[in-house]
């Protein structure tokens, strides 16, 4: 993190009372309200809910009170860099198309600062692991997974995200990609049809997400 980026973060983290008296939830509302629909769905699936992506701990926040309040106890993991895109996936996405104006667009976050706001808002247990998911080791990950959320925007760690995590799903269990609208900034939906198109997988979308649901699993 570069001092300007530090600076940033430790003014959020003085003023976290007050500028995130309210959750700060990247997803727009449609899309929370998928991922908490698939919450439910996943409810009796065995495995973690995995969020990659989890920026400032916003939509952590809103799912876990959601499944407490459904009385749905699951372990909760969160993975991200806390500073924002590695600097080789992102150059790889602007020779795709996407603007260098959005660079640090996650900039100026730490894992600190998100343990910070998620004791703000009285969550306990999710478990935050910091480091770029193409390079994590295995025995990081969680074993077997109900629901992941991957929300990394860039195509080369959401293709690691599914290349890894999809073996991981239990039987019923399901993945979901954020920012695939076609005319999205992000190139995330490139990565999610390569991985359909190579693994013989129908694409299906839904609010702008794309959608994978694991097979029954030899027991």
């Amino acid at each position: 993190m570069n001092v300007l980026y530090k600076l940033k973060e430790t003014g959020r983290r003085a003023l976290a009372p007050l500028i995130y008296r309210y959750p700060p939830v990247g997803l727009g509302p449609d899309r929370l309200y998928f991922y908490l629909h698939c919450l439910k769905l996943t409810r009796d699936v065995p495995g973690a809910v995995v969020e990659v992506g989890c920026s400032l701990g916003g939509t952590t926040v809103v799912a876990n009170g959601f499944l407490k309040h459904t009385r749905c106890e699951k372990e909760y993991v969160c993975i991200d860099t806390f500073d924002g895109f590695v600097a080789a996936h992102f150059e790889a996405d602007e020779g795709r198309g996407t603007p260098s104006s959005i660079r640090h667009s996650f900039s100026g976050n730490s894992k600190a600062l998100v343990e910070q706001i998620l004791r703000q808002h009285r969550i306990e247990g999710v478990k935050l692991i910091q480091g770029d998911i193409t390079k994590l080791s295995d025995a990081a990950l969680p074993s077997q997974c109900a629901l992941v959320l991957a929300d990394v925007d860039l195509v080369e760690p959401t293709r690691a995200i599914l290349d890894r995590f999809w073996p991981r799903l239990a039987s019923g269990g399901m993945m979901i990609v954020d920012d695939c609208h076609e005319q999205s900034l992000w190139k995330a939906r490139i990565a999610y049809e390569q991985f359909c198109r190579d693994n013989a997988i129908q694409p299906r979308f839904q609010y702008n997400m794309g959608v994978l649901q694991a097979p029954a699993r030899p027991s």
